[in-house]
């Protein structure tokens, strides 16, 4: 007589399928061992990639940092030259980081204070295209930039310029200041309209502002010029 059939448990079938499970996941890792291999590698070298990147960009900013502060205490003691030749360096050598748009902005200015236009011109716009994350710096930069190319006789583009620097952020403390050289540059051109607007923009937005006189005698002459 034949003995039934055993019902199998659901333990056991759990058992039975981890077992299966486990010689499949060992056959799969014979047969790919080398590759696992790799890619395990692979995972570890992007780690420590990864790892030295962020190092590295940390030592670069302590090191910007540094040379930012000598060429300020250069600066501030009136060495000129030695702040040049540290800001020069620092631009020079950490391009992108913080640290370097800072020193870049004082670079230009400082060869603006020197009456150098040529290389002012260069670092303002470099600070403009390559930084610009700090409102104030950046309109700054682009109201400087203007300064250079009203200095030039370029007058259109430094009114565009010192225009563009009183749109960064309303907020700003010399965004009237911004707004006036841009109504004068451009009553110097002739563009009536734009220097209306502009005056009008200071006078009716920023009552408080010592501007607000200047730019009712700009509109004055206006009147008297159309």
């Amino acid at each position: 007589m034949l003995k039934p059939k055993k019902k199998i448990t659901k333990r056991e079938l759990k058992q039975d399928k981890f077992v299966i499970f486990t010689l499949k996941a060992k056959d799969y890792i014979e047969e790919n061992a080398r590759k696992l291999l790799r890619i395990g590698i692979g995972i570890l070298i992007f780690f420590i990639l990864v790892f030295f990147y962020i190092r590295s960009k940390h030592n670069a900013n302590i090191q910007a940092n540094s040379l930012l502060g000598e060429a300020q205490l250069a600066l501030q003691l009136g060495d000129s030259d030695r702040a040049l030749k540290t800001l020069k360096q620092l631009v020079e050598d950490y391009d992108g980081v913080t640290a370097a748009g800072q020193g870049c902005f004082l670079l230009a200015k400082l060869y603006w204070e020197q009456d150098d236009t040529t290389n002012a011109k260069i670092y303002f716009k470099k600070y403009i295209d390559d930084y610009g994350d700090d409102d104030l710096l950046f309109s700054a930069a682009l109201a400087g930039y203007a300064d250079c190319l009203l200095k030039e006789g370029n007058i259109k583009k430094a009114a565009e310029h010192y225009e563009k620097a009183a749109r960064v952020n309303r907020e700003l403390p010399l965004t009237p200041s911004y707004l006036f050289s841009a109504a004068s540059a451009y009553l110097e051109i002739q563009d009536y309209q734009k220097a209306r607007k502009l005056a009008e923009d200071i006078i009716q937005n920023f009552e408080n502002s010592e501007y607000k006189t200047q730019a009712e005698v700009l509109l004055y002459k206006i009147q008297f010029s159309t």
